[in-house]
């Protein structure tokens, strides 16, 4: 048999800092550059089109007045390698008296990779590795303040040209997002997902040892002011990979995902997000501060984020850098 080199999913692993207990870990990558920007949370806010990644409960409250695309892009540790990147398109709108739709195409760019038999030293040619998925949403208003959501989606693998370099599985989110009643400080929000429950992925007919990154999301948010000049959003998320649960509870807990972090807007036409994000999951850590910017114009939204890489690459000085364009209409 041929000795398969999947050096993409091993960059992916450095990127993320998950270690091999899950499959296609490139569905855990955040998508917006608004979310990113204020340290990789939104399970609490989920306002906009990338809620059926973040919380499908959150279309329950999406703006009635609009249909929103949102377009983004990144490359995945350029300090590595050109061809790796990620792209992610979302979709929200508002069904009167229904609740909100919405969806997701995500693709994933593992790059060009060498091919080296069994028993070679030289390459004899190269592949393309890749993944793609997409997703539906539903979320509805059940009682006054509370929605609850649901995602199902399709996910494809395509490590290596063989059968047993190609998988696919399937899965569903499950959320729940409730607005607090107005209690004299600012509005508050809670939310909770259960994202990616599903069967193993499935290559080439084996999903032995090839879990879904199955995770549950926890998220508060707080908005203290909220007036024509200014708009004030802070945010938490707290995430947990439900992947090989072998540890005690304690040890279990510390290894998670955390973010806090802010948006400020003024006037409706410039948002600055600062936050900081710790993630704690695998082999590698990454954490530190991150940062973003937004700029409103009619019907169009530009943003952009910056986002720590693991501690290995920190010492190259950069981030991963995430792009978002936004279309209402």
């Amino acid at each position: 048999m041929r000795k398969l080199l999947w050096a993409a999913a091993a960059l992916l692993i450095v990127g993320t800092g998950y270690g091999a207990s899950a499959a296609v870990i490139w569905k855990d990558i955040t998508p917006g550059a608004r979310p990113n920007g204020m340290g990789e949370v939104f399970t609490a806010v989920s306002d906009d089109a990338t809620a059926s990644y973040w919380n499908p409960a959150g279309l329950a409250f999406v703006d009635p007045e609009d249909v929103e695309l949102t377009l983004q892009h990144s490359k995945w540790l350029p300090q590595l390698a050109d061809d790796l990147y990620f792209e992610f398109l979302g979709y929200a709108q508002q069904l009167k008296g229904w609740g909100g739709i919405g969806g997701n195409i995500t693709f994933m760019s593992m790059g060009e990779q060498q091919e080296i038999p069994e028993g070679h030293t030289e390459p004899v040619g190269t592949f393309y590795s890749y993944g793609i998925s997409g997703t539906g949403s539903f979320g509805t208003e059940v009682t006054e303040g509370l929605g609850v959501g649901m995602s199902l989606k399709f996910i494809y693998d395509h490590l290596y040209y063989k059968d047993n370099g190609k998988g696919s599985s399937f899965a569903a989110d499950f959320g729940v997002l409730y607005h607090v009643p107005e209690f004299g400080i600012g509005d508050v929000s809670l939310g909770a997902c259960l994202a990616n429950l599903g069967p193993n992925m499935s290559y080439g007919g084996s999903s032995e040892n090839n879990p879904l990154p199955r995770e549950i999301r926890l998220g508060v948010a707080f908005r203290p002011v909220e007036n024509d000049l200014f708009r004030l959003l802070v945010a938490s998320d707290y995430s947990k990979l439900l992947v090989d649960i072998e540890d005690s509870i304690g040890e279990e807990v510390k290894e998670n995902t955390f973010g806090v972090g802010a948006e400020l807007w003024y006037y409706n036409l410039l948002a600055l997000r600062a936050g900081y994000s710790h993630d704690t999951e695998g082999a590698s850590t990454r954490q530190g501060l991150t940062w973003g910017a937004g700029l409103q114009w009619e019907g169009f939204q530009f943003d952009m984020a910056f986002i720590p890489v693991v501690e290995e690459l920190q010492g190259s000085g950069k981030f991963n850098q995430k792009f978002s364009l936004t279309i209402r209409f």
